[in-house]
């Protein structure tokens, strides 16, 4: 799963109910607490501890984010762990006017090459 470096809303469902529990008139009147559900991954968190809704949703965002956190740094540095550097197959000496190819361990000459007679390094890479 690639994560993008944001959550996306459209990502994200955001519910508000009834808080459950004691609380008289208000609580049963009012749709204060909040459930954000993550789509992708299912995870979800919820919050219905304030009277607002506005505080309930923020305080759901946050729990969220630290669920999802973690979660999206793992996955980071597992990809981060399959990238290899690039291997050095030329190396190029103006100076010296040589080319060394390491994969065969053989030295061509520098203008031959830059100037496009690829015919000798391709006749040794092939054999």
């Amino acid at each position: 799963m690639a994560w993008p470096n944001t959550v996306r809303k459209d990502d994200l469902r955001i519910e508000f109910y009834r808080g459950s529990g004691p609380g008289g008139q208000h609580r049963n009147k009012t749709s204060s607490a909040c459930r954000i559900t993550h789509k992708i991954t299912g995870i979800s968190a919820q919050c219905e501890d304030e009277r607002c809704q506005h505080k309930n949703k923020k305080i759901a965002f946050r729990r969220l984010a630290a669920k999802l956190v973690p979660l999206m740094k793992k996955e980071v540095e597992g990809e981060q762990q399959k990238i290899r550097p690039t291997e050095v197959i030329r190396t190029y000496h103006q100076v010296r006017g040589t080319v060394k190819d390491k994969r065969i361990d053989k030295i061509f000459k520098y203008d031959e090459i830059l100037d496009g007679n690829l015919e000798s390094l391709i006749k040794e890479i092939c054999n």
